[in-house]
Formats: C-alpha cells, structure tokens, sequence
C-alpha cells in the first residue's frame, strides 16, 4: 500500500528508510508505523535528545521542541496588533513580532501617503498625506505660493497665478555648445534643486546627461545617469521625496533597451543601473511615474518582431528592484505612451498609427497594471493627434495632444475619471492661425496649466506660451507668451519648482544650433 505523508501539528514527514540514522531531518524521517487495531499508518515523531536535533528549530516563529525523547510542535507565534495599516510579521531568528506601515513618508513631514485608491485622511487610508513628495504639505499646513498644496485642500497655490520670469531676464541654456544637437528629456525639483535630463550629441554620437540647476536654472554641477560613452535617449525624471528615480534607453547590450535607476539629491546613484525591459529588440521612447509607493514604466517595444510597435509596462518598488516581470499594455501601431497616477489607478495615453491616420487612446489599469478600462478612442473622425501628455488633477485624468493633419492644427484636450467615463469632450484648447503643437501639463486641482509651442506671432518661429484651464478646460484669463527668441522654441518639459515657480526645460536654436534651455514661470497672487 503506498503510504501519502500525513501533516500531524504543522509538520509533514517524508518516508525515507534513512530516518534512523538521521534524526531530525525532515526529509529522512519515518513516515510512522501502521497502528495493529487499525492498519492506518500514525506518525511517529523523529527522536531527540535536545530541541537541536529537530528539524527547524531555528524558526522561533513555528517552533519545535523535544520532550520525552521526541520531537514535536510547539504552538506558533502570531502577530497582529490590531492595526489594520501594518503589515505584521514574526522574525524567525527571534520569535518576536514587527509591525512595519503599509504607506510610506518619504518627504520625512511625519504624514504618511494614503493607500491606493483613498482619498487622504478618509477611513481606511492609513495616510492623510496629499503629497508625499514634498515636506510642505500636510494636513494643517499654511497655503503659499510655491507650487504645493500645503493645507492639502486638494488645489495648489490657492488664488494664484503664473507668469513668465522678468522678460529682460534671458533663458538659460544647460547643454554645451559642442553638444548640439539637444533636447529636453525630463524635470524634477527635489526641494533643494532641479535635475535635467537632457540628449545631447558628442562626437555624433547621441548620450543622455543630466544636470542640476539652481531655482533660476543655472547649472551647478553634472549628475551622471549614464556612462557617457554609451548611446541613449530619453532621461525621465522623477522625485519621491526622498531621492530621484530615472529611467532611460540604452544601446549597452547592442539594441535599445530599457534602464532605471535612482539617485540621491546629490546625484549618486544608489544601486546598479536594472534592465528592465526583458526583450532584446527596439525598446524607446519611454514614460516614467511614481505612484507613492512604486515606479510605473510604459514604453514603445518591438519584441513580436512585427513591424508595428506594442505598448509595454513594467514596475520597480521604493528599493530599485523589478516588482514582476514586463506587461503588455496595448498592441501594435502603438507609440509615445505616457503615463498618469490617479487615486487608485494608472493611465495611459498613446498614438496609434494606420497609414497617414494619427489616433490618440487612453486605457485605465489597477497599480499592478491589470487593466480595468479596456482601451478607447480620445480622437474622433475630425481630429486626429499625436505626442499626447496626461496628468490626474484632483479627481479626473486630463489629455493634450496637438493634430498635426486638420487645417486647425491645434492643441486638443480630454478628461475622463478612473472608470472610464468622459468627463469633458474632445475640447480645442489653442488657438492660432499658423501651428500650435507640444503641449505640458501641469495639475492645480481646481485648474490645470497648460505650456505650448505656437508660431501665432510669426516672429521666425515657434514660442513657449501659457494659459491656466478650469476643469472643463475652459480658459481662464488670457494666455501669455513666454519665450521671445529668434528661431524655434519648442518641446517644454514643465514641473513645480521652489517658491511657486514652475521650471520648464525646452529646446531651442537661438544661437544657431539646437540647444537644451531653462526658463520659468512665477507664482504671484492674482
């Protein structure tokens, strides 16, 4: 008769024939003897002289024991202590019960992020901090003009308005002048500085550098993302509150691929760059998100080997480390995915290409990037789009795109909530009588920012302008230029920056090559 191992006071014993000469061993145990009155096989505990000759007993949180020349099972240690926003363990070395949050507070101001999916402060959050990223906002908090929501009302910079910087102060420029051509790639501000990731072109060849700026965008030292020798592209960046994360493609192992790291306020990177794409084919033109608790990454991928491209995704926690393996997001035709964190999910925007059609779509996923709102159609038969950005502002994800085909030309937007529902139709947000294109969205809660690029003066080229949106993104006041340069001024990257500020990093050709610039927008109460 086969005997099946019995689970006799949470251990369950192997058959071996080895079991007497090892005492202990899990699986060189007895299985046990048939009783005579039944024939049914009992387990017969392994003999011992001490607890060290049981199997295990180095785990204090399932304990055994020896008594009366046998092992057995002591009664093991659970940990709960009540508190629904810990995740309780038992540390087997010692046998003793930790309780570590399941929010975190990286920006150190004592208020921790709520979970996903709650509002800060509400039951069950575990978390009332609005913004975790900076130290200026919490609950309680005194509102000023600095590009946060500090009382956490859910609107930043209350009753406020941006403007450009004083016109007779020039742009700055970040790129070298024997790095043309350069471009924009990504913006974040720490609290202390911003860091610009941007493309540039050294001996024709093109590599990503970064640079820390002050609040008035000169450069105070370098930040290594990549080796420079390396050909790579793109440069997202983001803050946590507590240090940077980036990620970028790469040409290291011969084809382009996906790369992430972090680094500190000062630019050190703090663990080994982690390849996260998992395909060696074309993997580029990528988003990068922080949800709070992790990183959220989506980025164009040719790994079917089909000629169209598909939209993949991939997670990295707090710590650097892959959460997961790649997802596939969206199928092929699909490119410049972009990436937005709402209450308790992620969207993603991206162009869909059939011929000469240029088609804009949203989809909606959980934070594991199941999909939750299968994909739909932001553009209609009568615009089309490309290049779209998306943001959450308060309680709706909000698109920009520009058309590049109808006889408008004009910068487009869309708002829908977590589920799905349109919230505001397809609505013109630019107006011009030549080309209005490369939108940048900034979220206020009760308004959002737009930043473009517009040829409406004909002064030679294009220029950075802005206007404030209400939810229904509707305009609200007149919109302003911001750039006044010979040439073109196109593809901004905006952020919140120090004392209400907000930094945007653009290209331009002023001096007669394309250049990374760095201009700013300034808080001031209406």
């Amino acid at each position: 008769m086969k005997r099946v191992p019995r689970r006799i006071t949470g251990l369950v014993f192997a058959a071996s024939v080895a079991s007497a000469a090892a005492c202990g061993a899990r699986t060189t145990l007895d299985e046990g003897q048939p009783r005579p009155d039944t024939g049914v096989d009992t387990y017969v505990p392994p003999e011992c002289t001490r607890t060290e000759d049981c199997a295990g007993f180095e785990d204090k949180c399932a304990p055994v024991g020896c008594s009366g020349g046998k092992c057995v099972a002591l009664p093991k240690v659970t940990c709960d202590d009540g508190n629904s926003c810990t995740d309780d363990a038992c540390e087997p070395a010692s046998g003793k019960c930790t309780a570590t949050p399941k929010t975190l507070d990286l920006d150190g101001d004592g208020h921790r992020a709520p979970l996903p999916g709650k509002r800060p402060g509400e039951p069950g959050a575990c978390g009332d901090d609005c913004d975790d990223t900076s130290g200026k906002a919490f609950p309680g908090n005194k509102e000023v003009c600095d590009g946060v929501d500090n009382d956490c009302n859910g609107v930043v910079d209350d009753a406020m308005m941006y403007v450009p910087q004083d016109p007779t102060v020039d742009a700055v420029r970040v790129s070298e002048l024997g790095e043309a051509p350069a471009g924009p790639a990504g913006l974040a501000w720490s609290g202390e500085s911003y860091l610009a990731g941007y493309t540039a072109t050294i001996s024709g060849k093109t590599r990503l550098k970064g640079a820390f700026l002050d609040p008035n965008g000169k450069k105070i030292a370098e930040a290594r993302i990549t080796n420079n020798t390396i050909d790579a592209l793109e440069g997202r960046v983001v803050w946590t509150g507590a240090f940077f994360g980036t990620a970028w493609s790469d040409r290291r192992d011969g084809s382009w691929e996906i790369y992430f790291n972090r680094l500190n306020a000062k630019g050190e990177k703090l663990g080994p760059d982690l390849k996260v794409s998992e395909d060696p084919t074309w993997s580029i033109n990528l988003s990068l998100a922080w949800t709070g608790k992790e990183f959220a990454l989506a980025w164009q991928d040719q790994r079917e080997l089909d000629p169209d491209f598909g939209i993949w995704g991939a997670r990295v926690d707090v710590d650097g480390k892959p959460v997961g393996g790649n997802v596939k997001l969206a199928d092929g035709q699909g490119g410049s995915p972009e990436l937005a964190v709402g209450l308790g999910t992620i969207a993603l925007a991206w162009t869909v290409t059939v011929g000469k059609q240029h088609r804009v779509w949203a989809a909606v996923f959980d934070r594991d990037f199941n999909r939750v709102v299968e994909p739909f159609e932001i553009t209609g038969k009568s615009v089309s789009g490309v290049f779209p950005v998306i943001t959450w502002n308060k309680d709706r994800y909000v698109v920009a795109f520009y058309d590049p085909d109808s006889t408008k030309k004009a910068v487009w937007g869309f708002a829908f909530d977590e589920k799905g529902n349109t919230l505001v139709a397809l609505t013109q947000l630019t107006e011009s009588p030549r080309f209005s294109r490369y939108p940048s969205l900034l979220p206020l809660g009760d308004r959002a920012l737009l930043v473009w690029s517009d040829t409406k003066d004909g002064g030679g080229g294009y220029e950075l302008y802005t206007k404030m949106l209400d939810p229904n993104l509707k305009p609200m006041g007149t919109e302003q230029r911001i750039t006044r340069a010979v040439g073109d001024s196109i593809f901004p990257v905006s952020t919140f920056g120090p004392t209400g500020d907000i930094g945007v990093l653009f290209r331009d050709d002023r001096l007669g090559s394309l250049q990374t610039f760095f201009t700013r927008l300034v808080c001031k109460a209406k």
